[in-house]
């Protein structure tokens, strides 16, 4: 990827949307999507052609502007994602160098705000854990009023250290919590699904233990996500 880039009006709705733009001088940087001309409303209702590209291109035009595009998946996000005041941390590239961007805003009237210094993110801690309260509602429905409390509880703290065990590439997510957008859930791998089966026929009566099967197999491995997967970074600068 080259240092400088040369952009063209139709590049805004091409294959530059989402990426960012870095002015190495200034240290400035600009995201470029579909909204950048979109027009500025006033109080009285009446609105300002703008283009926010145009503007960024004409500050810089002198300028080494290099094309960044995120690097990995990695992400910092300091609230949940439907939060305006959320600020977000991303590792983009421009293919020779890695740098950290973040974006968000000082009040929800304002649009989000850009900076960005030379960095990488790193994986601190990585740990599987489980839904408790999830995994009882379903352990209940599949047993209403027949399976004591202290079994119960027992498969749950099965449940929690097969999982704990297991490599964290071994699981798919398959959404984000809402409430903490660090927060990935997903459903029982096979192997901590097959693992935790066998723990039921032992531990449980035969028509008991064919229900949990089912429901293992069925519900927890492919439908409810019970598992809480959390992955968190530290910024390295060096």
């Amino acid at each position: 990827m080259h240092d400088s880039v040369e952009l063209g009006q139709a590049s805004v709705q091409g294959t530059l949307d989402g990426a960012f733009l870095f002015c190495s001088a200034c240290e400035a940087v600009h995201r470029v999507t579909r909204s950048d001309r979109a027009p500025i409303y006033l109080p009285d209702g009446t609105s300002i052609a703008a283009d926010d590209l145009q503007e960024f291109r004409a500050a810089h035009r002198d300028h080494d502007v290099r094309l960044l595009e995120r690097s990995s998946d990695a992400e910092m996000i300091s609230q949940p994602r439907w939060d305006p005041m959320c600020r977000i941390a991303w590792e983009v590239s421009d293919g020779r160098k890695e740098f950290i961007v973040t974006f968000g805003r000082i009040d929800v009237e304002t649009p989000r705000q850009y900076s960005i210094l030379p960095g990488r993110m790193v994986v601190e801690r990585e740990f599987i854990d489980v839904d408790a309260e999830t995994l009882h509602q379903v352990i209940d429905e599949a047993l209403p009023n027949a399976a004591p409390l202290r079994k119960v509880q027992a498969l749950v703290d099965e449940c929690r250290r097969l999982a704990s065990a297991a490599p964290f590439e071994s699981v798919e997510p398959l959404a984000e919590s809402r409430e903490d957008p660090n927060v990935q859930l997903a459903c029982l791998p096979d192997g901590v699904a097959r693992a935790l089966q066998a723990e039921v026929v032992r531990a449980f009566p035969s028509g008991e233990s064919e229900r949990l099967v089912d429901v293992i197999d069925g519900d927890l491995r492919r439908e409810i996500p019970i598992l809480r997967l959390t992955r968190d970074y530290r910024i390295d600068t060096r």
